[in-house]
This record gives structure tokens, sequence and C-alpha cells, in this order.
């Protein structure tokens, strides 16, 4: 397993929804035990086929370890549209009119068909917030700058890791390179390099041995237009309260065309 650090505890994973056997039910250890029987493993780089090892009909969960999803161009330039963490549906995803698409792991993976562990309401749950997460990674690299780009995605990993208990304090592991951070938000490695030092030099974010602090993430929050899901965060009103100030006025009357 890749660690502490990637991995979600097996009580996170136990089964609920599992008939009887027989006349005896199936105690908690007994259907733990037959989950972790069935977890693949990939190495890091490797790419995950999902209808090779699953079959069609199957969805693969991520038990431990870190992957991405992205799209490579014939010349290597490859996006990277999310990360996959602990927790998270590796969903099957049709050919695109750019590109190879394809989930690649970013550290050694481990993953387990859904099966029954799962029920179809929690998996529309999660492919809502996957489909809530894409709109906010097309907004974030449409209309955010450099800096807000790199704070906002490190607050979105915060909470997500935070809400799988992989966060301590204000610090979580990251297994990202500069590179895939660059893939990831469209800028280049220098960008990236430039804008992590001022982050550091402001005091905002402590980069340090695969591991990230974030420092008033309220403040982090205000300055990257970062809405968190959770209720208990001020930022999330102030936040809101600013959005509904300015939809009123985000769609101007038109009065030039494209051509124009």
């Amino acid at each position: 397993m890749e660690g502490e650090a990637y991995s979600v505890g097996q009580s996170s994973f136990q089964v609920s929804t599992l008939g009887d056997s027989g006349s005896g039910q199936i105690s908690d250890v007994e259907r733990v035990r037959a989950f972790w029987r069935r977890v693949e493993h990939y190495d890091a780089g490797s790419q995950v086929r999902q209808g090779e090892r699953t079959g069609p009909g199957k969805q693969l969960i991520i038990v431990s370890g870190w992957a991405c999803e992205l799209r490579i161009l014939p010349d290597g330039r490859r996006q990277i549209f999310s990360f996959l963490l602990p927790g998270d549906a590796i969903e099957a995803r049709g050919a695109g009119s750019v590109g190879a698409c394809g989930v690649v792991a970013l550290t050694r993976l481990e993953v387990v068909n859904r099966g029954p562990q799962l029920t179809d309401s929690a998996c529309r749950d999660a492919a809502l917030q996957r489909e809530r997460r894409l709109y906010d990674h097309l907004m974030r690299m449409g209309r955010l700058s450099a800096k807000e780009r790199v704070i906002h995605l490190l607050l979105e990993l915060h909470e997500r890791l935070e809400r799988v208990g992989l966060v301590h304090g204000e610090t979580f592991k990251i297994p990202l390179t500069q590179e895939v951070f660059a893939d990831a938000l469209g800028l280049s490695v220098v960008h990236i390099n430039r804008t992590l030092k001022g982050l550091r030099k402001e005091g905002w974010v402590y980069i340090k041995a695969g591991s990230v602090t974030l420092r008033n993430r309220p403040r982090l929050a205000a300055a990257s237009c970062y809405r968190s899901e959770a209720d208990d965060l001020e930022f999330d009103v102030l936040t809101l309260r600013a959005s509904e100030d300015c939809m009123s006025r985000a769609i101007p009357s038109p009065k030039r065309n494209l051509s124009a």
C-alpha cells in the first residue's frame, strides 16, 4: 500500500449491503476481508484500463493512491482534467475529438470493483460531485489568474482529502510534480515554479518534502474565488454573497458580435 498519506483505512470501506449467507449472517470482519481480497494494483505511471480488468457495467473505486484523468495529443502535450483520490470512482469515458483519453496512476494505486458495497444513490451523488468539480475546473482554467488557479486547486485537494481523513491540521501530502501541476492548470512549469515561490514568500502556502500547508484558508479562498462545500467555513458565506451581487450584471446586453 502507498502509505497512510495516500490511503483510506479499511473501516471506511466496510460492506453494509451484503445479504446473509445461509442461516448465519456475514460478520463485518468477513466482509472486510472479502473486500480486500478483490483489490487490484497498478504501478505509478501505468494506465488504468477499466474495461479489460473489470468487464462491462463495472466501476472501480480507489482504495489507495492518486490517479488523474487526462487527454494526450499526438505530440505529447497533455491536459489533466481531474485528480482521483482515495474513495473516488473511476468512470469509463468515451473517445473525444481531441487527443487520446485515459486514467493514469500518479502513485502506486489500489482499486476495487464497486460490487454491492456502494448503493446507486451514493454513486449518483459521487457523479454529481465530479460534474461540479469539472465545471469548477473549466472556470479555473478559463477565468482565474495563475496565482488564483494554484490556490484554488490546493484548496480543493485539501477539502477532498480532509473528507477521507488524509489531512493533519492544515497539512496534507501531495504526490504531484510541478510538471503535473502545470498540465492540470494549463501553465508552464516555469510559471508554476514562480507562482509557488511567490506564495511561499507571502506566507500563504508552505511546501516541503511532498507536504503542503495552507495558512489562513478563509483568506486563501477569498483570494481565489473558492467556495467550500462545508457549511462551517466562514468564507463560504462571503463568497456566496459576492457571487450573488455579481450575477445580475454577469450577462451584459450585446453591443457587438464576434466579427465586429
